[in-house]
């Protein structure tokens, strides 16, 4: 699938404008967005949006002509953050608009998937439509509000594929699964941030559920340059994609690519539908971290094994969990075949000089 980003709508020329102006931008998109997701299909490819439908941009079309839509509360300056307001979602006219909004935009294209995006916390959570006495009740008419736009959409959308945002407005509860089955989880697409970040959503959400991508470097955030063999192996801990220039991408890195996205349609199944063991925490272990992946019949499992910062050359002995301790595994790649009792016990010997951000995986199949 290829997601288009921000800036396809209305006058969204920098991040200071036109949010909540949800229509197509066709001196950008010549032909408009279904000629754009005819030829991206017929590449063989889906297509998705971006939308951020729950903010308005004070410079925007809907901001000057419904100012009382966004949150507010009487007598007090409204708060603006990454230069937008959030509208106020317990309205249904607020409701009725961005709907819509989205269908015409679906209804113009073949689009499979929408990245719903949330930048920022709310603030001045009032509501220009309630009495005094029942400005207390907006916070959770808003939720109620944006769970009944989600239905509709999905509703008249089935086949739609949402993602939902837990960055910046820090949003990634449980009830949202049920509309957005994955979240972005983190703009920090760092890799050993990463392990952190992932690490610590692993302990309450699914790994399919945890948006998880390959991006460029120097890391837009950190300026961190890690190898692109780490960072697919750590974005294959979640949905896994990319987010990055293909074309600046040189003929090796295009073919490391190529069997990344390989490996990952290879080990689907068993990250996805297995049970996670987490091995060596990133944050009790500050030099390396592991986890695994174990198929529920025990038939296979995915090990990941990442140097956060290398020490004095040493073997390292990792243990691994959830095996079958009477099967015999085969690893693929070191040809070594144990049983999982000594794979647990005495675990894999990994004896390479292994610099800071390298990373390795390790493929076992239980065999006759």
């Amino acid at each position: 699938m290829l997601v288009m980003d921000d800036g396809w709508f209305g006058n969204r020329n920098s991040s200071k404008t036109a949010l909540g102006d949800w229509f197509v931008n066709e001196e950008k998109l010549k032909g408009g967005l279904g000629k754009l997701v005819e030829r991206v299909n017929a590449l063989g490819l889906k297509f998705g949006i971006w939308f951020e439908p729950e903010m308005v941009s004070k410079d925007s079309e809907l901001f000057r002509k419904h100012p009382e839509w966004a949150l507010q509360t009487p007598n007090r300056e409204m708060s603006i953050s990454r230069h937008q307001y959030v509208l106020d979602m317990s309205r249904k006219d607020v409701r009725d608009y961005l709907f819509d909004c989205i269908k015409k935009v679906m209804d113009s294209a073949n689009i499979a998937y929408i990245k719903w995006d949330f930048n920022r916390s709310l603030t001045e959570v009032g509501s220009a439509l309630l009495e005094a006495n029942r400005q207390q009740e907006v916070f959770h008419r808003y939720v109620l509000g944006l769970y009944e736009l989600l239905e509709r959409i999905l509703t008249a959308y089935p086949h739609l594929l949402l993602e939902g945002c837990a960055s910046g407005g820090g949003r990634f509860d449980p009830a949202w699964l049920y509309y957005s089955p994955q979240f972005w989880t983190s703009d920090d697409t760092d890799a050993i941030e990463r392990l952190d970040i992932q690490y610590g959503t692993s302990m309450c959400y699914p790994t399919s559920s945890v948006g998880s991508h390959v991006s460029a470097i120097p890391n837009h955030q950190l300026k961190r340059n890690s190898p692109l063999q780490t960072r697919g192996h750590v974005a294959m801990a979640g949905t896994f994609g990319y987010e990055l220039d293909l074309t600046k991408l040189t003929d090796e890195e295009k073919e490391i690519v190529k069997a990344q996205c390989d490996d990952y349609r290879k080990y689907y199944n068993v990250i996805n539908y297995g049970e996670l063991y987490r091995l060596i925490s990133p944050w009790s272990n500050r030099r390396r971290c592991a986890w695994m992946y174990v198929s529920e019949d025990k038939s296979e499992a995915l090990v990941t094994y990442v140097i956060i910062r290398c020490g004095i050359y040493e073997r390292y002995y990792l243990r691994l969990a959830g095996l079958d301790p009477n099967k015999r595994y085969l690893n693929e790649q070191t040809g070594q075949v144990l049983t999982g009792k000594a794979w647990m016990n005495a675990g894999i010997c990994l004896h390479e000089r292994l610099q800071d951000h390298t990373s390795r995986i390790f493929h076992l199949v239980a065999v006759d």
